[in-house]
């Protein structure tokens, strides 16, 4: 049973972190054929290679979806899981790339002229009320923004940090070995003793959750891209309707491509906090039920 439950498991894993992923960019890839007034294209595709691949593609989709949607399904499958991974790798390295160039960069210059404006104020405007509902005001917008442009992600909340570091106080009592005092390290550890000792844990639910809207962030940044080029080339050959609901399109990638970018950042740190408990509750088990 634990077997078919450890397959499953590992099926849904794909599902959600690989698969899905790559099967909306699939279907973003290949969305502005909805878009586009073949009648127009075809006569202008050679001016343009986006245009021509997606000409050429919706006339391959329309002469073999009536006669073999079977086969065309098994091959979308295998795209997508293949550009699933693809996807999680590229997300992966953008989370490693942004913040070099925004938290550790950009946002400590922009924060160091933020407290330079400040400092222009002279100390009993700080200190007045009007500035206090000014600041009030305004934290919404500031913590807006932080969220934006800040791409680190946070291991665990300040509160767990004192079981972290029981658990590696008791190991290092247990073991007589200098376990390390980082997240990683309880988590692969937390990792191995959930499976040894069958402990449920939501660290894989977690896992899958912050790999599936981390995917999704890239998908969607990249979506923003992709449709502000499409309708910047295609002015002729799209819908008027197409026209009005372009602003739309590009301000609804931007939404989703934040949405999943903050979530991402909260599982994350619900999956670093979630690995620290599992292992704290494993090894004072014997304390907790004799309390």
């Amino acid at each position: 049973m634990n077997d078919f439950l450890s397959k499953l498991e590992n099926f849904l894993f794909d599902i959600l972190g690989l698969i899905l992923p790559g099967f909306i960019f699939l279907l973003i890839l290949l969305s502005p054929i909805l878009f586009l007034d073949m009648n127009k294209t075809e006569k202008i595709a050679d001016t343009s290679m986006l245009l021509s691949a997606l000409t050429t593609m919706w006339q391959i989709l329309k002469g073999y979806w009536t006669s073999n949607q079977r086969s065309v399904l098994t091959i979308a499958v295998i795209l997508a899981y293949l550009i699933g991974h693809t996807i999680k790798v590229f997300s992966r390295i953008k989370y490693d790339l942004f913040p070099a160039v925004f938290d550790k960069n950009l946002n400590e210059a922009v924060t160091w002229l933020y407290k330079k404006f400040i400092g222009l104020f002279p100390p009993g405007v700080r200190a007045s009320k009007t500035w206090s509902h000014l600041r009030q005001f305004f934290l919404p917008f500031k913590r807006l923004i932080r969220d934006i442009f800040t791409f680190s992600t946070v291991n665990s909340i300040e509160r767990d940090h004192i079981f972290r570091q029981d658990c590696v106080d008791q190991l290092n009592a247990r073991l007589s070995i200098d376990v390390p005092n980082d997240q990683e390290t309880i988590a692969k550890l937390s990792s191995v003793v959930t499976n040894q000792e069958s402990l449920r844990s939501l660290g894989t639910f977690y896992l899958a959750k912050y790999n599936l809207y981390r995917s999704l962030a890239l998908i969607f940044l990249l979506t923003a891209f992709y449709y502000n080029y499409f309708f910047g080339i295609t002015d002729n050959p799209i819908s008027i309707m197409s026209h009005k609901i372009s602003g739309i399109i590009l301000a609804a990638s931007v939404v989703l491509w934040f949405t999943f970018h903050s979530k991402y950042k909260r599982y994350w740190t619900l999956y670093g906090g979630e690995r620290v408990l599992t292992l704290f509750y494993f090894l004072n088990k014997k304390k907790l039920n004799e309390g």
